[in-house]
């Protein structure tokens, strides 16, 4: 689990609603770059920030695609307290956004999958070494594919049969059906 690269915004318990757009959330930073107001909604993000010590606002609007993914990391503290974060993943991490903080794991995989599809992101998860990988990357040596079994063989005369069909011969009636008669109504 991840020690040391817990985010600034990782230290109290937040949740976003992915199914609650747009929302608006806003917290304040431990450095030098002062306050930093996020406003999220089906089309991206919105960063706000007033640089400290200048004090110039600097708007950045950041569209769904601008994000790598929608990034999990789990920290454990010292005394053996497991912290989970859920964050729109930047290549900046001061773009990052903050979408989840929690100490119990109960709804953390329902909102990281309502998240990915809400902006159709890829699954991220953040590994001890700080590196973004994607589900398949991180857990592929853990998940083994099986080759795809062959299905059973059956005989060629229920290929597109329905199986209650099958059970019955495949034939004719023995007789030819004629239908004849006049018409009733005019086409003219």
């Amino acid at each position: 689990m991840n020690t040391g690269l817990k985010p600034v915004w990782a230290g109290r318990n937040m949740r976003l609603d992915p199914f609650r757009l747009p929302q608006v959330v806003s917290y304040a930073t431990r450095d030098d770059y002062g306050h930093v107001t996020f406003t999220i909604d089906h089309r991206g993000a919105v960063i706000r920030r007033t640089l400290e010590m200048s004090g110039v606002p600097a708007i950045i609007a950041l569209p769904a695609s601008a994000f790598r993914g929608v990034a999990a990391r789990a920290m454990e503290d010292p005394d053996g307290n497991v912290t989970v974060t859920l964050e729109l993943l930047h290549n900046d991490p001061m773009l990052s956004v903050p979408l989840l903080v929690a100490h119990d794991l109960e709804d953390v995989a329902a909102d990281w999958r309502a998240w990915a599809d809400a902006y159709r992101l890829p699954m991220l998860l953040i590994e001890s070494d700080g590196v973004a990988r994607t589900l398949e990357e991180s857990l592929g040596a853990a998940i083994k594919t099986l080759p795809a079994q062959d299905r059973r063989k059956g005989r060629v005369s229920t290929t597109r049969r329905p199986r209650f069909l099958a059970r019955r011969r495949a034939g004719d009636l023995g007789l030819r059906l004629v239908i004849g008669g006049q018409e009733i109504i005019s086409r003219e």
